[in-house]
């Protein structure tokens, strides 16, 4: 294979790698709160993608081992007021917006990383159409 073969099989490789790396994405998600009887979903913007890891190959149990995750690099909060809610219950539903992501650190303040979780658009209330 000669070096021009190599650049376009690389420039290739690139493109269709950079459509899964980390990136901020459109996301449905289920907004919905104790004694509120309705949930309502909305759309957000969530860190998506992949990022590249590395795995020893020698194990020990001195070494540490970090993967990194596709994260929040920057956020910012918004809130809707969920409907129906009785008198003296807070109806403020408030939900992170993604500005930037990056591969990082499971961030556990913000962040489920956990194997599994319920999906994002999970109700357990009676869903409401808007």
């Amino acid at each position: 294979m000669d070096s021009t073969q190599l650049l376009l099989l690389g420039l290739c490789f690139s493109s269709v790698y950079s459509r899964y790396i980390c990136h901020p994405t459109n996301s449905t998600i289920s907004a919905e709160k104790d004694n509120c009887p309705f949930c309502v979903t909305l759309t957000t913007t969530v860190c998506s993608g992949y990022c590249l890891t590395k795995e020893s190959v020698y194990k020990s149990p001195l070494l540490s081992v970090y993967q990194h995750v596709c994260t929040y690099k920057e956020l910012r909060y918004e809130s809707i007021t969920l409907p129906g809610c009785p008198a003296g219950v807070d109806s403020t539903y408030t939900y992170p917006v993604a500005v930037s992501c990056e591969c990082s650190l499971c961030k556990m303040d913000y962040t489920d990383c956990t194997r599994q979780s319920i999906m994002p658009d999970f109700c357990s209330a009676r869903r409401l159409l808007l």
